[in-house]
């Protein structure tokens, strides 16, 4: 593109240069005929000498208006379009080299540009946002003890104390009105634990407690009680810190009053055979009048690998290890509900009870409600099929 610009001022500068050059040859042909013509000695005349003192005595003066036929003026003419013609071509070809510069300067711009590799913006970093929230997080107050322990520390609206006791150690934490306090053994065994809600010196309430009770030998909770000012928990673990036994009272005038029950059985891997519970049911608000009960029970039976060892340990590696345990689903004693599993996952089939005479058997393949057969008093009187969905 550059080029082009510069062969196009080019040719419009030739027509110029040559209309500027044509007077001024014209101009130095009739100076140098004028000058010739001047010089030529007459034939009748003689070329005769005189001392310049002599001319300058006689006239007074170099210049004769007598003889001034005005031939000065065309050479003086000349010499001034002479210079005039230079100095045009002069700031003509100066400005036509700073116009190349230009153009060229422009030119390598341009190649530098295009060669020179785009510049790689680096990607900004995302800060972790735990080194964000501590950047951008207040430092907190903390006061140390005498060997340089943790007595105090505050951050914002929360603080944490921890406590040396002879029987332990205890924590306490509060975030504005909410308080907790956490009570460890010596062994470092939560024993307990209180929340508090103290607004003031003089208001402050104890709202639940929790307390831990632990295996001597094992070292692991074998019971665990909650008490609030309406309720009453207490719940048992065995060896494995498996629940087996919880009871729920609530609590009115100091009283306690049951509500409900429920009970674990484990078989030796500790797996789940039997969860009940009862629901204890007052006619009255005050707990009198009377006391209903309603029960609930599942049963579980877990698939047993038929075989020698080698082929059952093979086994629960494979997909039958997840196949659920059948169930059967209990309400007061009476059979509701009933879900039984092939060695193939997926297919099973499921019983509902609705009554002592009506009752629906649904099969499923791989989780799929493909049939539905249903009974009157143990009889088939309807079946229903369903198409697979590929």
């Amino acid at each position: 593109m550059a080029k082009r610009h510069l062969l196009k001022k080019q040719n419009l500068l030739k027509p110029v240069t040559a209309v500027l050059l044509l007077p001024l040859m014209f101009s130095l042909l009739l100076v140098s005929c004028n000058k010739k013509k001047a010089e030529e000695p007459l034939p009748s005349e003689e070329v005769q000498e005189e001392p310049l003192e002599q001319s300058l005595d006689d006239g007074q003066n170099f210049y004769s208006p007598a003889e001034d036929d005005a031939s000065w003026v065309e050479s003086l003419l000349a010499r001034i379009e002479e210079e005039r013609i230079a100095e045009e071509l002069a700031r003509m070809e100066e400005s036509l080299s700073e116009y190349q510069l230009e153009e060229e300067s422009a030119e390598n711009t341009d190649e530098e540009l295009a060669q020179a590799p785009a510049e790689e913006t680096p990607p900004v970093e995302e800060p972790d946002p735990i080194e964000k929230f501590f950047e951008e997080a207040q430092e907190g107050r903390v006061i140390n003890g005498k060997n340089n322990e943790l007595r105090f520390y505050e951050f914002q609206n929360e603080t944490l104390s921890p406590q040396i006791t002879e029987k332990g150690y205890t924590i306490i934490h509060s975030s504005n009105e909410n308080v907790q306090r956490y009570f460890y053994d010596l062994d470092y065994h939560l024993v307990k634990k209180e929340e508090w809600i103290i607004r003031s010196a003089s208001d402050s309430k104890l709202t639940r407690t929790e307390e831990y009770v632990y295996s001597e030998e094992s070292g692991k909770i074998i019971k665990k009680n909650i008490s609030t000012d309406k309720l009453f928990e207490s719940v048992s673990y065995n060896k494995d810190s498996s629940p087996v036994s919880l009871k729920s009272y609530e609590i009115k005038d100091k009283e306690r009053y049951i509500v409900n029950e429920r009970s674990w059985q484990y078989n030796e891997k500790n797996q789940l055979l039997k969860d009940e519970q009862i629901e204890y049911k007052y006619k009255n608000e005050d707990y009198t009048g009377g006391l209903e009960r309603f029960t609930r029970r599942y049963e579980y039976t877990y698939y047993e690998t038929a075989g020698d060892k080698e082929n059952a340990e093979k086994s629960e590696k494979s997909e039958k290890s997840e196949i659920p345990p059948d169930l059967k689903y209990y309400e007061n004693n009476e059979l509701k509900m009933q879900y039984n599993y092939t060695d193939k996952k997926g297919t099973y089939y499921s019983w509902v009870y609705f009554d002592e005479n009506f009752s629906v058997k649904t099969y499923y393949e791989d989780d799929i409600k493909v049939l539905e057969e249903f009974y009157n008093q143990r009889k088939l009187v309807r079946t229903k099929a369903y198409d697979k969905m590929d």
